[in-house]
């Protein structure tokens, strides 16, 4: 199961003599930010760092042209909230699975809960 949302700009970002409104978006990890701090952007840019690396769709835009000066160059600003809930919407599909199996261990009965531990075995000397 893929965690991603896809959704539409309210305008788009032009680029190219193309403007571009729709957008996927998948769930941002730990590695995105560590891959921004290795990149060396600014700290300031942090957030549109890691938002390159987790957008993976963006209008005709080929993957590797989504980068963190595109965006600063043509995101924006109101669209931080139109991507924020798509990365929301992406989560919620994560956080709907159910475990595969989940394993409770109950008592037989009401004696087996209240049933004293075994006896710690003895030390063994040499």
């Amino acid at each position: 199961m893929a965690f991603t949302h896809s959704t539409t700009l309210p305008v788009g970002i032009y680029h190219d003599g193309v403007l571009h409104r729709e957008v996927t978006v998948r769930l941002a990890t730990v590695g995105d930010e560590i891959a921004v701090i290795e990149a060396g952007i600014p700290e300031s840019g942090t957030a549109v760092g890691i938002l390159a690396r987790y957008l993976t769709r963006l209008g005709t835009l080929a993957p590797e042209d989504m980068t963190y000066s595109l965006l600063c160059d043509t995101l924006v600003p109101e669209y931080y909230a139109v991507l924020h809930a798509a990365q929301l919407e992406a989560k919620k599909k994560l956080s709907a699975l159910k475990p595969a199996c989940a394993t409770t261990v109950s008592p037989l009965s009401d004696s087996d809960s209240t049933a004293s531990a075994p006896p710690a075995p003895a030390a063994l000397t040499l």
